[in-house]
């Protein structure tokens, strides 16, 4: 009945993407139509609805996208990303190369929609109409997060090692090869396709120059938020208060950036993905997981697998999916022993489901500003993610992993 539930709500939401409606107020419904399977009641459902709305979370994530959606534009508005697009052109590689650089680049500091800062950049380097809105959001949104398997500042990793106990450094090390897998899939699927241009080798110093004098209103942002551990939200107020002193553009400029930074579409959109996450939690539909999966007598990697996707799928966090992932499975993680193998599957099982997630922020904002259709984009997302996840499936069996058993 537990299975029947959860593919009968993920039916829904298919179908109500595919009938274009909003992915704010598909998820929203969506979350009502939990509540609904799993019995929880009116009250309970709009009592957590209001703590939602008047939680930090919900206040934090709607002021940092807004922020970050009107940086984006303002530098669009000012002819930065103009600037940028000349700048790539001299780059070896061309447009080939800023597809492929970008997107990391920003990533390297996790915070959450940052996608939302790239794809302004991606808008311009693929800006001409050969290149479909799904195609600039698959190749913004699969850069944007190869870097999660590696990095030691995303709090997926921060989380594993928290509450593994393996070293953040060997969990680091002993995911590389995933990043590696992830980077070679996406020049191969994505990049490859792109036209690089006539570029001038010889400029590729001055191309680097531009490339930072347009980008250092995000970097600024980056910098504050990395060095001194204030809110996001705050670092990107102080930047795009430093941009407006630095350029002083006119006040139409200003006004049209604002149009389209504070949208209340995207203060749905937020909403529409935090309540989901929040009826699922009331529902208890994610505990269920792991008592389908032993009921049926499963082996320990299938039930990994199992658990982690869909965690992975239902919360579209990293952090999510490993908290509650790596709890829900701890016999076969690190209790009573550490398995590293089993850790990396687990990580690598989540980020797919993550990946294709409909609730994760970083797919529907990308999504959103771009204007393309989702379920295209996921025809484009799927066969690569796929082959991700066979080359780490092999990797498993490899031994690497074993490696690290005894460090």
């Amino acid at each position: 009945m537990e299975a029947i539930k959860l593919l009968g709500l993920f039916l829904l939401i298919v179908i109500a993407l595919r009938l274009k409606l909003s992915v704010g107020v598909t998820l929203l419904g969506a979350g009502v139509v939990t509540a609904i399977l799993y019995s929880v009641s009116a009250t309970e459902l709009l009592e957590g609805y209001w703590q939602l709305a008047q939680s930090k979370k919900f206040i934090f994530l709607t002021s940092v996208v807004l922020l970050i959606t009107f940086l984006g534009s303002l530098l669009k508005e000012v002819g930065y990303l103009d600037r940028l697009s000349g700048a790539c052109r001299g780059l070896y590689g061309g447009k080939r190369t800023a597809a492929a650089i970008l997107p990391p680049l920003i990533g390297l500091m996790p915070m959450p929609g940052g996608a939302l800062l790239s794809a302004p950049l991606i808008d311009k380097v693929l800006s001409e109409p050969r290149y479909k809105p799904e195609f600039r959001t698959v190749t913004n949104y699969w850069f944007r997060h190869i870097a999660e398997f590696a990095w030691p500042l995303y709090p997926g990793l921060i989380l594993s090692e928290a509450i593994t106990g393996m070293p953040i450094g060997d969990i680091a090390v002993m995911q590389l090869p995933l990043t590696v897998i992830m980077v070679i899939i996406g020049l191969l699927f994505f990049i490859r396709t792109i036209q690089p241009g006539t570029v001038a080798t010889s400029r590729n110093g001055l191309a680097l120059m531009g490339i930072l004098g347009a980008l250092w209103p995000i970097m600024l942002a980056i910098a504050i938020y990395g060095f001194t551990g204030i809110q996001l939200a705050w670092a990107v107020l102080i930047s795009v208060g430093l941009l407006i002193v630095v350029v002083r553009p006119k006040l139409p400029a200003v006004l049209k950036a604002a149009r389209r930074g504070f949208s209340y579409k995207l203060v749905l959109l937020i909403f529409g993905t935090l309540s989901f996450q929040t009826a699922l939690e009331l529902a208890g539909a994610i505990e269920a997981i792991p008592r389908l999966a032993t009921s049926y007598s499963l082996p320990p990697e299938l039930i990994i697998i199992l658990v982690c996707v869909i965690a992975g799928l239902l919360t579209g966090m990293v952090a999510a999916y490993v908290a509650l992932g790596y709890t829900l499975l701890a016999g076969f993680m690190y209790q009573p022993e550490i398995i590293p193998g089993h850790i990396m599957l687990a990580y690598l099982s989540g980020f797919v489901g993550m990946m294709l997630s409909p609730a994760h922020l970083c797919l529907i904002l990308t999504n959103e500003y771009f204007k393309s259709d989702l379920g295209r984009v996921y025809r484009k997302l799927a066969p690569p993610l796929a082959v991700v996840f066979a080359g780490g499936i092999l990797l498993y069996f490899s031994g690497w992993p074993e490696l690290f058993a005894s460090r």
